[in-house]
């Protein structure tokens, strides 16, 4: 069985069917779903299909009707720990969509119980993990949610446990100076470090191509950084193999979900394969392989997400990936 360990922060999201801003005077309509990039890393996972693959979400909820509608949602698709507590409130986001086809969110998190999520709440769940995944939402939602996931990872680092770190970057909860220097902080403790091209210039602005930010990062890592490139696809590099897909057209409706998409497709292929230990082990053609294969794999997951609104309602399963894969003449003879 292998094992991976992720905690943040789930909401019920409100997907606006208006075009136009957020108003708190119009009702709806709206498309109700649950959001958390560190669960939909779990759900889409899931719909993977990886065998012999736990996943186990951590966090905490309100003792409400959004609370509830977390646990009905995740309750199944993966390991629920998350206690509902009467003290806190669970979060809300609202999803908006403008006239340019660009989207805006915003948030009720602010004093939110998944905000009073401590190490202590991890701790336990991380014995016998082979990978822990965290996000760039998490250390930002509290002085204790940014001190539970520098405990947890310098853990990690102690107990030889892999982090996974998706950068995630969210501009309506820090600004771009501050959220540098945490994730600055992260960066070298990331066995794989996923970011986008336009998030990398958003936080750094070094003015770098997508080649030259994953070379950059992976300096500082050591290991293995991909950065994203929205419809163009993405890059990985782990220090030797510098691999690149060009990814997909598709008939676009709502983006919300796919770098989650993606990044589970990816460590899906990892997992698929063996664990992110192994694939380090691996020689560098092997891993060259791996990486060309787990690219398109993500490739195709982060496209297909974009056809329907909702996080995760549009992930494919391991037969949606193989038969898209075949109608665009990409499929190959790995396992």
């Amino acid at each position: 069985m292998t094992k991976l360990v992720t905690f943040g922060e789930t909401m019920v999201s409100y997907n606006a069917k208006y075009v136009g801003p957020f108003d708190p005077t119009i009702a709806g309509p709206y498309e109700v779903y649950c959001a958390g990039a560190e669960s939909n890393v779990c759900l889409d996972l899931q719909r993977l299909d990886v065998p012999g693959l736990e996943t186990v979400w951590v966090s905490k909820l309100g003792r409400d009707d959004e609370g509830d509608a977390i646990l009905r949602s995740l309750n199944g698709r993966t390991t629920v720990v998350a206690p509902q507590v009467h003290e806190f409130p669970s979060g809300i986001a609202y999803v908006n969509h403008m006239q340019d086809g660009s989207i805006v969110k915003s948030y009720r998190r602010k004093g939110s119980a998944a905000s009073t999520v401590t190490f202590d709440d991890i701790r336990p769940h991380l014995s016998g993990a082979d990978a822990l995944h965290i996000t760039g939402i998490t250390p930002a939602l509290s002085t204790t949610t940014h001190d539970t996931v520098s405990r947890s990872i310098e853990y990690a680092d102690e107990n030889d446990i892999p982090v996974t770190f998706d950068a995630n970057y969210r501009p309506p909860i820090w600004e771009p100076a501050n959220a540098r220097v945490v994730f600055d902080e992260i960066i070298p403790y990331s066995s794989v470090f996923k970011v986008g091209h336009d998030e990398a210039e958003t936080v750094w602005r070094w003015g770098l191509s997508a080649e030259e930010y994953a070379r950059r990062f992976q300096i500082i890592n050591g290991r293995l950084v991909i950065v994203t490139r929205d419809a163009d696809g993405a890059i990985a590099y782990d220090g030797t193999n510098l691999v690149e897909h060009p990814g997909y057209s598709i008939d676009f409706v709502d983006p919300v979900g796919a770098g989650d998409a993606f990044f589970a497709g990816f460590l899906g292929e990892i997992f698929r394969r063996g664990t992110v230990k192994s694939f380090f082990t691996a020689s560098d053609g092997e891993r060259r392989k791996i990486l060309e294969r787990s690219l398109k794999v993500a490739n195709v997951c982060g496209a297909l997400i974009c056809t329907r609104r909702g996080d995760t309602e549009a992930m494919p399963t391991a037969d949606e990936v193989a038969s898209f894969l075949e109608a665009h003449n990409q499929s190959d003879n790995t396992p």
